[in-house]
Parts: structure tokens; sequence; C-alpha cells
């Protein structure tokens, strides 16, 4: 079985974004529940708007983007993401189009037939979730924020740090930055937006020349100098960010990527087994990048045992690979049959082609050992 480093960088998208992601998420829709919308008396669509506010629970700003996620019965879906302010609003739709899945049948939700006058059937079995990496915080049932089928501002939710961990997506250096560092970090999230990184990177730039203890602005230059495929520079700053900021996560999980990138197993361990002593329980992703580097270190023990804590840690399943991984670790001590069963597990969760092509052929791999290993075990 060959050597696993493919998909470390999609994981980021989850544990380690950057901060200026557009405030909706692009590209085609997931399959979620479905959400009503109301309509006037002559039968036409009225838009329904859910909006809000999130918080850190010192009643202060996040200074990162959480996402906003509905939650109904087992269907879940990332609506939009907070603004600089930690303001939210996205419309809620009737049903996501263009799906290629079939969605929640409409009866979960209280009937297909919803009515102007109460909205609590509709909403019954829907939660609003505000989701950044190690945090957690209240979810709010729908049906309770919302008395009619109409646009609703459902207020505050409060963020809280999980119990025991030091790690954080955000950096306590930001409360101390000077206006002007602050001026040219929100100059150069707006310029990326318009797609003018080297015109952004300047703005970062100017932001820790500024302020040298900048944590997330050294990050962000890092994470541009990144994908601008400028790892000497990209490292400086991830490690310069570290510097001003130890507890600061992304930096690790940056710095874990770039490890991934060019094979470095050993590092890939060594960064996120720093991040992960910091917090174990808000990063899942670096998890699996300690499971991958075990792995390929072949250290099938230790990758076994933290792709385990890492399914425990990802309780929403966002890295569904983490199933195929550890599979993968418990063929190579030969419990096949476990292992079988959590790449079939893999299986039922991806519809990527290029996912269920090798794991399939993974499976079959297995299924061959499992054969012939069974007159030696009787």
């Amino acid at each position: 079985m060959r050597s696993i480093f493919l998909y470390g960088f999609a994981l980021l998208s989850l544990s380690a974004s950057g901060a200026f992601s557009q405030a909706r998420p692009t590209g085609r829709p997931q399959p979620s529940g479905s959400i009503p919308s109301s309509t006037d008396t002559f039968g036409s669509r009225q838009p329904v708007y859910i909006s809000g506010q999130v918080i850190l629970a010192d009643g202060s700003k996040i200074s990162e983007r959480a996402a906003i996620q509905t939650a109904c019965g087992d269907r879940k879906r990332i609506e939009t993401y907070t603004d600089s302010s930690g303001n939210f609003s996205f419309e809620a739709k009737t049903r996501p189009e263009n799906l290629d899945t079939q969605t929640a049948d409409m009866s979960t939700f209280g009937g297909g037939t919803f009515s102007g006058r109460s909205s609590a059937p509709a909403w019954q079995n829907c939660e609003l979730r505000a989701v950044l990496s190690g945090f957690t915080a209240q979810p709010i049932m729908l049906a309770t924020a919302m008395s009619r089928l109409q646009s609703t501002n459902i207020g505050k939710i409060t963020l809280k740090p999980i119990a025991n961990a030091e790690g954080s997506v955000l950096s306590v250096t930001t409360l101390a930055a000077p206006d002007a560092a602050r001026k040219a970090m929100e100059k150069a999230g707006e310029l990326e937006k318009r797609n003018k990184l080297d015109e952004a990177q300047q703005s970062l730039e100017k932001a820790v020349n500024i302020y040298p203890r900048y944590a997330i602005a050294w990050s962000e230059l890092g994470r541009l100098q990144y994908l601008k495929h400028d790892r000497a520079a990209a490292q400086h700053s991830f490690e310069q960010a570290l510097a001003a900021d130890s507890k600061y996560a992304k930096p690790y999980l940056w710095l874990a990527q770039m490890a991934v990138d060019s094979q470095e197993w050993p590092t890939v361990v060594e960064v996120t087994d720093k991040l992960l002593a910091l917090n174990a329980a808000g990063f899942p992703g670096a998890w699996f990048l300690n499971a991958t580097g075990h792995y390929n270190l072949q250290n099938f023990d230790a990758a076994e045992r933290s792709a385990r804590e890492g399914m425990k840690a990802d309780v929403d399943h966002h890295i569904p690979r983490m199933e195929y991984l550890l599979g993968l670790a418990l063929a190579k001590k030969a419990d096949f049959a476990p292992a079988a069963e959590h790449i079939r597990q893999f299986l039922r969760s991806t519809t990527n082609p290029v996912e269920r092509a090798e794991a399939k052929a993974q499976l079959a791999q297995i299924e061959q050992l499992m054969t012939a290993s069974e007159p030696a075990q009787k």
C-alpha cells in the first residue's frame, strides 16, 4: 500500500482557512435539510432572511470568520460566514437547487406546505450553529427563535473556548494592535477579495512593520506567500507569527501543511504534536495530519491512535478520510476485518470518484489478505 500525503491542504479549509475568505461560500451547494421560505397572499415567494451576531464570551468581537451552519436532522450545510464584526445574514431557501443528491424529505420539517401564520412546525428539527475551531457555542433552535415565517434577527451567539484548551484560532496579540496596523490588515482583506494579491501582501507587510507582534497579520502574510509559492518567505512569516503568539493555532497548521507538501514526515508529526498539546479537541485536522505523518513513518500504532483521537474530535465528520486512514493503519497491523469496515464506512461518506476508486482498490486488497489469513487464524 502506497504512502499517503495528498490531502492535507483540503482540510486546512476547515481548520486554517484565510481570514479574508468571502462572506458567502462559493461553488455548488452541498446536500442539506430543506429550510422553508414564506409566500405572500398571491403565492409568490417572499425571501426569509436570518441574521445575528457571533461574539466571544467576554462580549468582544471575533477576529476570525466563523461559519454559520444549519443542521436539520442529519443534514448540515454552511450557509454563510461572519463578517469582520461578527455579523451574519443569509436567505433561508425552500430547498437547495441543482443538487446531485436528494435532500431530506420535507416531512422531516413538518410537512411540504408551510403557512405564514406559524413557522414552528417547519423549523422544529432545525438548529443554527456558529462553528469556529477551538470554540463551542450553544445551538439556536430555529423553531423557538422564529415565531413567524419572516425575516428574523436571532440575536447573539456566544463562542466559548473548549475547556482546558490553550491553542486557538484567535490571537491575543490582536487586541493590542494599533489602529494603523488594524487598518492595514483590513485593507489587505479588501484587496484580496478583489484578487489584488500583490497589493494585499504589501498591506500585510505594512501591518507587521507597524506592529511586529501582530500574529494574525504574520499568518495571513505567510498564507499569501505560500499561495504564491514563496515557501521560504512563508516559512519565515509563520515562524514570526508563532514567535508573537505561541498559542495561535493557524501557523502550526500551515507549517504542517508545508511539511506535508515536501513529505517531511518527522516535521509533520513534530509540528502537529505541538498544536495538539495545546488543544487536543479543537483541531481534528491536526490529528489527521499527525496520523498521516506517523503512517508514512511506518509508526502504525501511533497512526491508529491519532486517527481514533481525530475521529473523536471530528464530531460532525468533516474529515471522512480519517476513517480511510484508520483502515489503512489497521491493515498494516493485519487487523483486516476492522480495517475493511472503516474503509467501507469511508465509501459510504464520499462521492468523489477518484477517492472511491482508490478506496475500492484498497478494500479489495484488504479483503484478499483477510481471506488468505483465515486458515492461519483457524
